[in-house]
Formats: C-alpha cells, structure tokens, sequence
C-alpha cells in the first residue's frame, strides 16, 4: 500500500471536500493500521467524511459514480503485480486515472483486466463541518513583505549587478540543504523524494542520516552546509551594507579552498562507504564548485581583509552556528516527540488493545433510562451518567454528539442522568423534570438540542424560559430516583461515566479516544452474541 496520498487529495478536491491535509497525515499515521485503506476510512470519519469501501464487480464498473478511488493490479510486464490504489474518473466511455501527477487514459478492457473489485467512495454532507486550517493574513504577508525591503535594499546599494549576482549561490544552498534535511524541519515532498532516490543506488535520506562515521555525531555535512550558505548568504549582505565586499570575497576564496577536501570526503563517503550517493549532496557540491568558478572569473585580481569587517563576518559566522545548533537541538526534540507521539497513539488506538482492557472489568446491569438516542436495536449501546452542573459534562457530550452524527444508524447512546432530585430547590426540579420532559414531549433530537444549550449557556433561568413545558413530575421523580439510588449502590459518585455494553470505560483511556473505536465497536461480533444472549 503507497504511502503518497495525492490520489486520495485529488479526488476530496472533485468532490468538493476540503481538508486540514497536515492533520489528515497525522491523524492516519497515528492509525495502528497505517497507511491500509482501513487508516483511510477511519481518518476520513475523524473529519466526520462519510466513506465506505465496497465490493464491485467487473460487469458493474459502468454503474460507479463518476469520480472513485479503485484497486487496480499493476501492468502485467512488472516484476511484481501488486494492487494500488488509484483515483479514477469516468468521462463517457473513457476511463482516466492519475499517477505521479500525470493523468493517463486508459480503456474499458484494460480497466477490466487491472480489476480488483475494490472500490473507496466517499460522500460530502451539506451539514458536515470539515477541519480546516486558517491562516492570517498578516503572517502569510510578512515573509513577501521581507522579500520587498531585501529586494529593495539591494536594488539602492551602489555595487555593481555582478557582485550582488554571488547571492543566488548561498541562496540555492540554503534551500538544498534544507531540502536534504527535510526529515528534520517535518516536510514533505514527493518532489524531492523521487529526487533523492532517482535511482537505485541513490537515496538522500541513508547518506544524510548515517553515523557511520564518530564526528558525524557531533557535527555532519548536513550542519556544514547549513552553516556555510547561510553565512555567504548573510555576510555577504552586511559587507554590501558596510561597502567592503572586497573582504567579504577574499574570505571566500580561502573558505571555498578548504571546503574541497570537504568535498572529495563528502564524495568518498557516498562512494565506498555508504555506498549510495546523494542527489541533493552532490547539487551542493556543484554549487561550491561554481562559486569557485565565479570567484577565478569575476574576483580573480582584489584580495584585501578589513579587520573591522572580519570581525563582522566573524559575528555573523557565530550568530548563525550558534543559532543552528540551538535551532537544530529543538527540531530533534521536536521530532522526537513527534514520533514518540505517532507511536503512542497506534498503541492506544488498537482495538484489540482496548476491548481486552474495556471488558476485563466486570459487567454491570444499568439502570433504566427511557433517554435512548440513535437506533433502540442497535447491538452496541453507549450509556452515559452525567450531571448537566458538571464541569467535565460538556465535553463529552460534544464527543457523543460527532460520533452520533456519523453512526446514527449503527448504535445507541443511552443517558442517565445523576441528580438527588429531593434535596434540590424548586427551581433546580423544574429544570430537571423539563429536561426529560422534553424527551417525552418532543423527542431525542430536541432533547439533545436543549442539553447542548444548557452545556452553552449553564443560566436556569434563560434555560427555562426558553424550554419549559408540561410534564409528569410523579414520573419523572420516580426516574431520576431509582437512577440515583443505582449510582449510590454502585459507586457512582463522579460524573460523567461511561459504559459501552455494561462495560465501564477505562480509566486509563482518554475520553476522546472513544470516536476511534466506534466502527470496530460495531462491527465486534463479540458484543454482537452477548446483547443476542442477554
């Protein structure tokens, strides 16, 4: 299974999904499943998408939508005839499919013959409230506004256009040496990638993350080359500031000397001792190379250092290593963390993890609760006791109503309300008896709409006003006390809690971890013969 996802972008982007695509990588990375078509679907119902995978048969293809995601085999000719997903559109008769960013047709009997009978869909909801990522306008300006005073700068200093031409070289190593160490700053470039391993005996990411070597601990060519441009970069504009490019070039030519015994170690160790070269590595090496050019060609005659101005390209040389050094510790830290994350989160979102844990606590029978949301016959029952006055209610509430959005159909959530409804004020009573009143009045929809405005408000006397209305008290009373009398016989004494089955949910599990294992949770055939049995 690929792990490039731009067939999936694409397609969300035909059917007019929009979506936080940082957070859907990470989101799917943090699957237990990852990157299977199962971490797909469930990353997809994170952002509340519906999507299924369904099973279509060969003479049914002309029946598919017009924009799918499909398994197709791989050519015949290759090596290996492994499936892979594909975005595939459907244009009359014609059948086109995307790879690598090249949209290629194929025809009927070749779509036939690469079929595999499975097919992804997905559908967009006029009510589904996607995750996007907003971004302000003012930061988005500020690197363009810095672009402008630079250019500008540059276009009013009096030296001539060949020697503010050097700044294209540490400019471009600058970005290639980012590039090599995107793993560091968390990027990610298909681009790149098939840069870097462009061939077989080529990948950028063995070379710049080998240790082989004891100093590349401490200090590798990746940090050099960093460190080198960004000083060229940054030098160089201060002494044209200052008026000595002179200095700054003389300099150059006795750094640019001794970074070739960097460069033919930098070659050797690709050659024989990792042997495989980096695509990116030898770039950088070509732009040292020609900067030597352009120093034997344009700055061939002046050779003059000011010790003033050394003393300000040795303060921009420190300023930039240390601030590397530093800014390179957080990134590893950062990355660290990053990973620590992604794996700690495939651990607690196993399911087969979570159910040993859900159900090595014993069974409870729960009380009765005429609130049941969503499908009565649904096999699988979510039950909550809450308190409408606690603190942590509300939160919770909102994670049952976004996983009610998506599986209405498929369970129940059952509430239980816990409340001494004897020892209240009047005014608390006719809160808590217009509350289930609703429910018997109007129904679960309008009772869940009056709990989630309460959990917004958390004012009586607006909430009332706004929602009261007949009801039996006799009944109601005698609901909330047997409730109530169950809470206290079973320890009950915090809220909210939750039971899935009769199974209360763990303890060591995060409450919003809950809306990963629904769909498993449904489909569970253990829970399936346990609510027939009972």
């Amino acid at each position: 299974m690929t792990e490039n996802f731009n067939y999936l972008f694409q397609y969300l982007e035909k059917e007019d999904i929009k979506i936080d695509k940082a957070e859907f990588l990470f989101q799917i990375e943090s699957h237990p499943d990852y990157p299977s078509i199962l971490a797909i679907a469930d990353a997809l119902s994170f952002f509340n998408i519906k999507n299924g995978v369904i099973r279509v048969d060969v003479s049914e293809i002309e029946l598919l939508p017009e924009y799918f995601i499909a398994v197709l085999k791989e050519h015949k000719d290759k090596p290996y005839n492994a499936p892979e997903l594909y975005f595939v559109k459907k244009d009359g008769a014609s059948y086109f499919y995307n790879k690598d960013k090249e949209v290629i047709e194929i025809t009927k009997d070749e779509l036939e013959s690469r079929w595999n009978g499975i097919v992804f869909l997905v559908e967009k909801e006029e009510t589904t409230i996607l995750v996007t990522q907003k971004k302000s306008n003012i930061l988005l300006s500020l690197p363009l506004l810095g672009v402008l005073f630079f250019l500008s700068t540059l276009f009013v200093l009096e030296e001539n256009f060949i020697t503010k031409l050097f700044l294209i070289f540490p400019l471009f190593g600058i970005l290639f040496s980012v590039a090599a160490l995107k793993n560091l700053f968390g990027a990610k470039s298909e681009l790149i990638n098939k840069f870097c391993n462009i061939s077989s005996n080529a990948s950028c990411a063995t070379v710049v993350n080998s240790y082989k070597w004891e100093i590349f601990k401490f200090l590798n060519f990746s940090d050099l080359s960093v460190i080198f441009f960004t000083f060229q970069f940054l030098g160089l504009f201060a002494l044209l500031l200052f008026g000595d490019t002179i200095t700054f070039f003389s300099v150059q030519k006795i750094l640019l000397l001794l970074s070739l015994p960097v460069v033919l170690l930098s070659l050797y160790y690709q050659k024989y001792v990792e042997k495989k070269w980096c695509p990116i590595c030898l770039v950088i090496i070509g732009i040292t190379i020609l900067e030597l050019i352009y120093l034997a060609v344009f700055q061939v005659n002046d050779f003059a250092i000011s010790y003033k101005s050394l003393i300000v390209l040795g303060l921009v040389f420190s300023t930039v290593a240390l601030t590397w050094f530093t800014l390179k510790k957080i990134l590893l830290k950062q990355k660290e963390l990053k990973e620590f994350q992604l794996s700690s989160n495939r651990f607690i979102r196993n399911y087969e993890i979570f159910k040993k844990v859900l159900v090595s606590d014993r069974k409870m029978e729960l009380p009765y609760s005429p609130i049941i949301i969503g499908n009565e016959d649904s096999n699988t029952e979510i039950t909550i006791i809450t308190s409408p006055f606690c603190g942590y209610c509300g939160k919770v509430h909102e994670i049952l109503e976004e996983i009610l959005e998506s599986n209405a159909n498929n369970l129940k959530i059952k509430v239980i309300i816990s409340v001494n409804i004897d020892v209240l004020d009047e005014e608390k009573k006719l809160f808590y008896r217009s509350l289930i009143g609703i429910y018997f009045e109007k129904g679960p929809v309008s009772f869940f709409e009056a709990l989630h405005y309460w959990f917004e408000i958390k004012d009586l006397k607006d909430w009332i006003k706004r929602y009261e209305l007949p009801f039996d008290s006799q009944k109601i009373d005698l609901i909330y006390r047997q409730q109530n009398e169950w809470c206290k016989n079973n320890g009950i004494n915090f809220t909210p809690a939750l039971f899935i089955n009769g199974y209360q949910y763990p303890k060591t599990y995060d409450r919003e971890n809950l809306r990963f294992f629904v769909n498993d949770l449904v489909e569970d055939d253990f829970f399936v013969e346990e609510f027939i049995n009972y």
